[in-house]
């Protein structure tokens, strides 16, 4: 199943993306009714007359004269986001990756592999085995490109999940990859890089004629490196820097790199490794602890500056933490999936050769040289840390009364479903509609990500009004059910064709601040904020998929939520996210 699934060798990975269509600019009429429809619900009819008066205006005024400028930009550039997208939504970001931003990525293994002390090392070798034949058919173009209806996808994305970093940068980071395929050059870093204890170490997953090291061999580096530990005692816990804000972290990072020169060769060793790999000394039992340990665990073994880190705990259960800069949830995902289904098809356990037949080098400890002013840093950033650990509120649970499988017999689409429980959910516990972010991908043209489909439109709450008074009908609950369902399949179809509004409107407003302009009034009034702009979307919600893998991330705002799903034959399972420093919410009661 894994191979039919996902290997190819008649198309190559990316085969398709030079040829994809460049990313188009909606047009600006249909841009401003889009905002207008979706900010009806968050604000009153004299507030909305406001909107609209200021929405015209810039449609026939400023608006057009940005969007005409924007229509230069779209000639010039194939996908005329991208860089501003990676800059303001990741880059230019100051906020701590962890536990704030980061994706954290669990997976539901159904009783293959229930938590068992001890056996931490065993399973991490068969996982990264599997995790290093991902990276190997990616390498070999052999993963299968992605279509949707028949249309090619862009694989981008894929490029940037292994071998890549995060650099802090004072005032903004930047985006480091060294992946390349085998006809490329140069050949991608074959190293993995492990954090335990507080220590840090590295060795070569690949041997010199390319084979990756078997399982028993993983076996017995991780073995080498939880015994040096457990000899030597606690580490420095350099990483723990990594968890400050960015600005923060670049200068401390910079004065790391200052007090010796070695220093320099170990940040270079972490910045090209394959991946991370944490061997964490938590034992969670059950899917909410996995994902809050994942997102905000241990932060003496974490290094946020990657784009993958995988986490095996002590009793075997398994996480991962993504940075979102390089791509979004789906690339994880995919990933994710394929070591799931080589698992299962091995019954997760390794039936080739049981010995170690060859002298392997043992890891390299990663020693950083320390100074009193970065050991007072770490210190600093991991009370920090801990502080955002603290307010941290995390709930993973699975509804298994029906899934995926009822939904077809009705021909009602899950994802929908998913999205309208969510927003019945928070009018019921709140009294109003949630300003909602859903993530439509765009991947059908050159370097496509995402776009912002606004899910909380009047439809909408015009269903979840009549589901809790009790003089509406069933026939009416059902008969405004689906109207808003149709909406929702029209506005996401718009929105992976990139006919949204707010990455439009985003490039306008870069625009202006590129040309040095005024702030136009449109993004000063406050329907704006009120429905989500700026990031100010109540509840960041994103479908993970269709298979036994999910993920978590913090919400936009104080007293918002984080509300991720993925969607199986017999069950959902949401994974929500929230603060508790805010008295109003709780990922708990938002569950239930």
């Amino acid at each position: 199943m894994r191979d039919a699934l996902y290997i190819s060798n008649l198309e190559k990975t990316f085969a398709h993306d030079e040829a994809l269509p460049s990313l188009p600019v909606p047009t600006l009429s249909q841009t401003i009714e889009k905002y207008l429809d979706s900010v009806k619900v968050f604000v009153t009819e004299e507030e909305f007359e406001n909107t609209k008066k200021i929405a015209l205006n810039f449609q026939n005024g400023v608006g057009k004269e940005l969007h005409n400028k924007l229509l230069q930009r779209a000639v010039n550039q194939r996908n005329w986001l991208e860089k501003w997208w990676e800059d303001v939504a990741y880059l230019s970001q100051r906020t701590p990756l962890l536990p704030l931003c980061s994706m954290a990525g669990f997976t539901n293994m159904d009783g293959l592999w229930k938590p068992v002390p001890g056996t931490q090392i065993e399973r991490a070798a068969l996982y990264m085995y599997f995790q290093l034949h991902f990276w190997k058919f990616l390498r070999q173009e052999k993963l299968k490109p992605h279509t949707s209806h028949d249309i090619p996808w862009s694989m981008h994305q894929f490029r940037r999940y292994f071998n890549t970093v995060r650099i802090p940068g004072e005032v903004q980071d930047k985006l480091e990859c060294y992946f390349h395929t085998e006809l490329e050059e140069p050949a991608s870093p074959t190293h993995v890089v492990i954090l335990h204890g507080g220590h840090i170490f590295s060795f070569d997953a690949v041997d010199e004629y390319g084979d990756i090291l078997i399982p028993p061999e993983f076996q017995l580096q991780f073995k080498r490196i939880k015994d040096w530990c457990e000899e030597n005692g606690p580490g420095s816990s350099v990483g723990a820097l990594t968890l400050d804000d960015r600005t923060s972290w670049a200068k401390n990072r910079e004065w790391l790199l200052q007090i010796h020169p070695e220093n320099e060769l170990h940040m270079e060793t972490i910045n090209t490794a394959l991946s991370i790999i944490v061997l964490d000394d938590a034992e969670p039992t059950d899917l909410t602890r996995i994902v809050r340990e994942t997102l905000a665990g241990d932060g003496s073994n974490r290094w946020a500056d990657k784009s993958v880190t995988n986490l095996i705990f002590n009793n075997g259960a398994f996480g991962l933490i993504s940075d979102h800069t390089p791509f979004d949830g789906l690339v994880p995902v995919v990933a994710g999936h394929f070591t799931y289904l080589s698992l299962r098809e091995s019954g997760g356990v390794w039936k080739g050769p049981q010995a170690v037949e060859r002298d392997l080098l043992p890891p390299r400890r990663l020693d950083f040289h320390l100074d009193d002013h970065i050991r007072s840093a770490i210190q600093e950033s991991k009370r920090l840390y801990q502080l955002m650990v603290e307010d941290t509120d995390v709930v993973c649970e699975s509804f298994t009364q029906y899934g995926k499988s009822f939904l077809k017999t009705y021909n009602f689409h899950p994802e929908t479903y998913a999205q309208f429980a969510l927003h019945l959910a928070y009018y019921t516990m709140h009294g109003r509609p949630a300003a909602t972010y859903v993530t439509a991908a765009t991947r059908q043209f050159y370097h496509g990500r995402t776009e912002t489909m606004r899910s909380c439109f009047p439809e909408v709450v015009n269903w979840v009004r009549a589901m809790i008074d009790d003089q509406k009908s069933v026939n009416d609950k059902l008969q405004l059910m689906q109207i808003a369902a149709r909406k929702f399949k029209l506005l996401m179809k718009d929105c992976t064709e990139n006919n949204g509004c707010d990455r439009h409107l985003l490039g306008l407003y870069m625009t202006s601040v590129e040309e040095g302009m005024p702030l136009p009034e449109l993004f000063s009034d406050p329907s704006w904020i009120k429905s989500g702009g700026s990031g100010n979307f109540v509840l960041s919600t994103s479908c993970c998929g269709y298979t036994p893998l999910g993920g978590c991330v913090m919400p936009m705002r104080e007293d918002g939520y984080g509300t991720f799903y993925n969607i199986e034959n017999q069950r959902f399972t949401f994974t929500i996210s929230a603060f508790n420093r805010c008295p109003e919410t709780s990922a708990a009661k938002f569950y239930d």
